[in-house]
């Protein structure tokens, strides 16, 4: 389950219905009472990126899943259970005279509808679906997504799709088998509903935690470092990206390696304690070259409690990492090791955080996100019911966004790359000394060193 665009995906036509929560949620939502709890520091910032719906770019994730034997009823119960099942895709977030207010629909309150749209083909399908997500998520909108599930002669496919503002990655990735999961409960009756533990809950202790951080706070000291020349580290030269420059993005794909070279890659150093995540990132870094610079993109969520919830957790830590020339690929993963247990606090910072504590622009330019499908509930029926995960569009920026996804089928990179002079080809030399360096780690047999972990 690589991300992708619509415009990239093989989807499949037919009875295509569109699901909206009914009239009376809508008005119970309206009137609802306002809920205190604040928003978290990225959902004010996104809310005032497009207060009002009329942004020329939505900023969604979206995802798309067989529900197999699926029938119209089967998949309303479905949408409806899930939608109960998390209070951030229910708490609506706008901005009235300058000021946040939220409103929370209670689990009871909702109810959705289909509304037919007819018969499409594939490209009607993608230009319907492109149509929807970008009209439907918007970040004050209510709700702020949409659901479109097409009949098909195995079932139903459900696609959806929501705004940054209530969704993040892995709240993409883990909705594919929740919703599956759901789906299969619900046909053979063994269905109960379950409330998972809110993001709205932890947006409100962000804001209170932030509210008491000061400057001399320890986990700061990554970012100072990080932002010691007065702003985030820029692409690397070769790349050809300014970090001043406004780029339109292209979605790039290049496949690192096979899933048996990728176990035989993590193999060993799995065995002495290495995590894989750390393993990957690393040798991306050194595919980079002698130094390289990224912010990491990481889960947010505040124990293992919260993984099944959906909402925008994810946050981002610094990791620069600079070796001499010849340095092996071990050094690598060891220095990446020792660089992220002093890094990743920093990121319980919010980035919007950082900028007021530190008076130093933020403007992210190299982003990395792991994706360790292993981890992942559901990961083994991505491939059986050819699920997707989708990007929306994204402003013009300097900013270039690496997801690395890691599945048993093997390694893959996907780059959301400005298109500057020459930044495709710098990206493809990366992706080729990346291969390369699999390649030359796995021609011979792991032998582990006497050197302890970090």
């Amino acid at each position: 389950m690589i991300p992708c665009s619509l415009a990239h995906h093989d989807l499949r036509g037919g009875d295509v219905t569109r699901w909206d929560l009914t009239p009376t949620s809508l008005d119970r939502w309206g009137i609802a009472p306002v809920d205190p709890r604040p928003p978290s520091n990225d959902q004010y910032g996104r809310l005032l990126e497009d207060p009002d719906g009329t942004c020329e770019w939505s900023a969604w994730i979206g995802l798309s899943v067989l529900l197999p034997g699926a029938t119209t009823d089967s998949v309303q119960q479905t949408i409806t259970a899930w939608l109960r099942q998390h209070e951030s895709l229910r708490s609506h977030l706008d901005l009235v005279d300058g000021a946040v207010r939220r409103r929370t629909l209670p689990p009871e309150d909702v109810s959705v509808t289909p509304t037919p749209l007819g018969e499409h083909g594939s490209e009607g399908l993608r230009a319907l679906l492109t149509r929807e997500f970008h009209d439907a998520c918007r970040p004050a909108r209510m709700p702020a997504g949409a659901l479109v599930s097409v009949a098909t002669e195995h079932g139903h496919v459900l696609h959806a799709a929501f705004d940054h503002v209530t969704f993040d990655g892995l709240s993409a990735y883990g909705a594919v088998g929740h919703l599956a999961g759901t789906h299969t409960a619900i046909v053979n009756g063994v269905h109960e509903q379950q409330l998972s533990p809110s993001y709205v809950d932890v947006a409100e202790q962000e804001v209170s935690v932030s509210a008491s951080t000061t400057q001399d706070d320890p986990r700061l000291a990554p970012w100072r470092d990080f932002l010691a020349g007065g702003r985030i580290p820029p692409a690397p030269a070769a790349s050809g990206i300014d970090p001043d420059g406004s780029y339109d993005h292209g979605l790039v794909r290049h496949d690192i390696c096979d899933g048996d070279r990728a176990a035989r890659l993590a193999l060993g150093y799995a065995a002495e304690g290495f995590p894989t995540g750390m393993l990957w990132t690393a040798v991306l870094m050194q595919a980079i070259g002698d130094e390289a610079h990224a912010l990491m993109s990481t889960h947010g969520r505040p124990s293992p409690l919260w993984m099944d919830s959906v909402g925008w957790f994810a946050g981002v830590a610094p990791l620069s990492m600079a070796l001499p020339p010849g340095a092996t690929t071990r050094d690598w993963v060891i220095e990446g090791v020792r660089a992220w247990r002093e890094s990743a606090p920093a990121a319980a910072l919010p980035l919007g955080l950082v900028h007021r504590l530190l008076d130093v622009p933020i403007e992210p330019q190299l982003v990395l996100s792991i994706i360790d499908g292993s981890r992942i509930d559901g990961h083994e029926w991505w491939r059986p019911l050819g699920s997707a995960i989708h990007l929306g569009d994204v402003p013009p920026s300097s900013q270039t966004h690496l997801w690395l996804t890691i599945l048993p089928e093997g390694v893959t990179l996907v780059t959301r790359l400005p298109l500057a002079p020459g930044a495709r080809t710098w990206l493809d030399d990366v992706a080729a000394r990346f291969s390369h360096v699999v390649e030359i780690e796995t021609s011979t047999p792991y032998v582990p060193t006497p050197e302890a972990l970090p």
